[in-house]
């Protein structure tokens, strides 16, 4: 995947061709196109499209032009933000496949450092590089058939009285953990 194919699937002020080159396809032919990275300002951006670039790359996957068909389309969104006077970045990958149908949503959070006015500066390609090799190995492990399956969320309860109070299912204790949320009336 080249630079300027992750470079035209937002509209960050980025620009880059209309048209760029698709990798070698991976050995099943599962194509990948990033349609949109949505919420970084435009040189944490173009930063990211880099990264995401070389990371494909060290995986050999066939990521093409959001313009291009493609087996799975890749939504990103990242978000700064302050928590306990700490930055984070908080992202979500959802991925859907060619019916327009999430296959996959895939999220987490990196810590990034001391809080600040704009939490986007202290972002460094390493966090980046994590972002995108957390995102990678989930698409990786979607591919191979190995991917955690999502919990459908759970009906909250209606209230009766009182707020509602979230509650976690104990993680799994095979290989992956997964919490579902559940919500209760007490």
């Amino acid at each position: 995947m080249s630079a300027a194919t992750l470079a035209g699937c937002a509209t960050s002020g980025t620009s880059g061709p209309a048209n760029a080159y698709a990798m070698a396809p991976s050995s099943d032919g599962a194509t990948i196109a990033f349609e949109q990275i949505d919420g970084p300002p435009p040189q944490i951006f173009d930063r990211m499209v880099n990264v995401l670039d070389s990371e494909s790359k060290l995986r050999s996957l066939a990521i093409v032009s959001r313009e291009a068909p493609a087996a799975y389309r890749v939504r990103t969104y990242l978000s700064a933000q302050v928590v306990s006077g700490k930055s984070v970045i908080a992202w979500v990958f959802d991925v859907y496949d060619r019916n327009q149908q999430r296959a996959l949503r895939l999220s987490g959070e990196e810590p990034v450092g001391r809080g600040g006015r704009d939490p986007w500066n202290t972002v460094d390609d390493m966090v980046l590089r994590k972002i995108a090799q957390a995102g990678f190995s989930g698409l990786s492990n979607m591919l191979n058939g190995t991917a955690p399956a999502e919990t459908a969320p759970t009906q909250p309860a209606p209230v009766t009285r009182g707020p509602a109070v979230a509650t976690t299912e104990p993680p799994s204790t095979a290989g992956t953990s997964v919490a579902a949320l559940g919500y209760t009336d007490h």
